[in-house]
């Protein structure tokens, strides 16, 4: 019996080719209809390599990359060194967390807390100590008035941020995100994060 898994893994194939880079000259063809795991009777592969130790009778395809069988957690084909199969979520953008620890992409984010670890949007999560942009802590972002606007844009109290990028200057009582990149507050406006009046 053979078992093909799929659902929306087009993201979860860009950052796995990201991270551990494309083969030269292997073209990805039609991989946003199928997942790159896949389980055949006895074996189980990662874009066409099989993953050594990997349970297949017990393998479940997660998103963002993930899969996990009854004892190991795997991020594109690779076991995640110490999670925790029992207990681990997939939590989108990338983020997952097991009872202990906190990931992105498959590496743990050190320090970060997997009880109050919360998902906001575009790739800003938070805890109860920290906010993080793409698996990296923001250096003085306040997690209790940290809000993410849209199109890479957040505020907290104090600042604003462009992708977890501090703009000097901007006002956060009265920011306001237009369209096209475009922002503004009382005094300038911006684009991309980049004041440009």
């Amino acid at each position: 019996m053979v078992i093909g898994l799929s659902a929306s893994f087009a993201s979860s194939q860009q950052r796995c080719d990201r991270r551990h880079g494309s083969r030269p000259g292997y073209e990805h063809r039609g991989r946003h209809h199928r997942s790159p795991y896949f389980v055949s009777e006895n074996k189980v592969y990662f874009d066409g390599r099989e993953i050594e130790g990997a349970s297949a009778s017990s393998f479940s395809i997660l998103r963002d990359g993930y899969a996990k069988d009854t004892w190991n957690v795997y991020y594109c084909g690779a076991k995640i060194d110490g999670a925790s199969s029992n207990s681990f979520k997939v939590l989108g953008f990338g983020y997952a967390k097991d009872t202990w620890n906190v990931y992105y992409d498959g590496g743990k984010i050190e320090g970060a807390s997997s009880d109050s670890f919360n998902i906001l949007s575009d790739w800003y999560a938070k805890d109860t100590w920290n906010v993080y942009f793409d698996g990296k802590k923001i250096n003085g972002a306040s997690p209790d008035s940290f809000k993410v606007l849209r199109d890479g844009y957040a505020k907290d109290r104090w600042n604003v941020y462009f992708d977890s990028i501090k703009i000097e200057g901007a006002s956060p009582d009265n920011f306001n995100v237009l369209h096209d990149g475009y922002a503004k507050d009382t005094w300038n406006t911006y684009y991309f994060g980049r004041k440009i009046d």
